[in-house]
């Protein structure tokens, strides 16, 4: 029988999946549209990125150019490297329940920072399979090398937040 911290842990650890969760529902939802839907939304971006270049260097960028056709390109990368940055430093709370709790399992950080990379590259994974699935989409293992990059960034973002409040709930305890 479950006592009553025995529950408050489990829905600790479940309420610590949320934010992860939310971000991969989110993923999902941008790879499940289809390639002009798609294209709209990062072509909107990149015209924005193109503005601001064009600010800067006091030059036109046509759509035909071949630099806004690089600008559009980084854009839809960096989109990757953001969306799966969110999950990695969501991703780092969660692990760090799991495994900090169980005094038996040694080297917690490396084990933290291990399982939420790995999590976040299989998810990455599957992403580019959902999208060759997705009409005018394709799986690209270039876009799961820039998933892994963006949630490696994440984690340690995670890691950051997660040692500041560990550092904020002990001055509270002083």
């Amino acid at each position: 029988m479950l006592n009553k911290n025995n529950k408050k842990s489990i829905l600790k650890y479940i309420a610590a999946w949320i934010p992860s969760i939310c971000i991969m529902i989110i993923i999902f939802r941008f790879s499940a549209s289809v390639a002009d839907d798609s294209s709209k939304t990062s072509l909107s971006l990149t015209d924005i990125v193109v503005d601001i270049v064009e600010e800067f260097t006091d030059k036109t960028v046509t759509e035909e150019s071949q630099i806004y056709g690089l600008i559009h390109h980084i854009v839809r990368k960096t989109g990757h490297f953001l969306e799966y940055m969110a999950l990695g430093c969501t991703l780092v709370l969660p692990f760090a329940l799991a495994f900090i709790k169980n005094p038996a399992i040694n080297f917690q950080n490396i084990k933290i920072f291990l399982c939420s990379e790995l999590f976040a590259a299989f998810y990455a994974c599957t992403d580019e399979v959902h999208q060759l699935f997705v009409e005018g989409r394709d799986g690209n293992i270039l876009d799961v090398g820039i998933d892994s990059m963006g949630a490696l960034a994440g984690i340690f973002a995670g890691f950051v937040f997660w040692h500041i409040g560990k550092w904020i709930k002990k001055q509270k305890v002083l």
